[in-house]
């Protein structure tokens, strides 16, 4: 059994690992972008070809706010959904250090992050590259 518990603290340390570097190359990528006065473009698309689910939401929000819905629905259908989730997300994280808890997200609530991402790629191809 304690064999299991050092491959489990392994693998966690491992993830953990990862998830930090690949946030701290997504800071280094907006960074020098912004450094060098332009929008950062997606790390997805720029490497790999392919569009990022979210690609396309701060269009989508400013159509939105000027009251062009479907050009909104067709820069990203599911800007809404990430902007629900995410307000609702950050207020779960703001009560739980205010009430001092450990910082973290319910299975359930991942598990409606990943859902909706993965319908928002399936959308960006089903919509074509013209909103990407």
């Amino acid at each position: 059994m304690p064999a299991m518990r050092c491959q489990e603290s392994l693998k966690s340390r491992i993830v953990r690992f990862a998830a930090l570097s690949a946030f701290i190359f997504y800071l280094a990528w907006n960074a020098a972008w912004i450094a060098h006065g332009r929008i950062p473009p997606s790390i997805l698309r720029a490497v790999g070809g392919v569009p990022c689910p979210t690609t396309g939401g701060y269009r989508s929000f400013v159509a939105l706010c000027r009251g062009e819905f479907v050009q909104s629905f067709l820069y990203n259908p599911l800007m809404l959904v990430y902007l629900l989730l995410f307000c609702y997300s950050m207020a779960v994280l703001f009560l739980q250090w205010i009430h001092r808890k450990r910082l973290v997200l319910s299975p359930f609530i991942a598990r409606l992050w990943c859902a909706s991402l993965l319908i928002g790629w399936a959308a960006k191809f089903v919509l074509g590259r013209q909103y990407w």
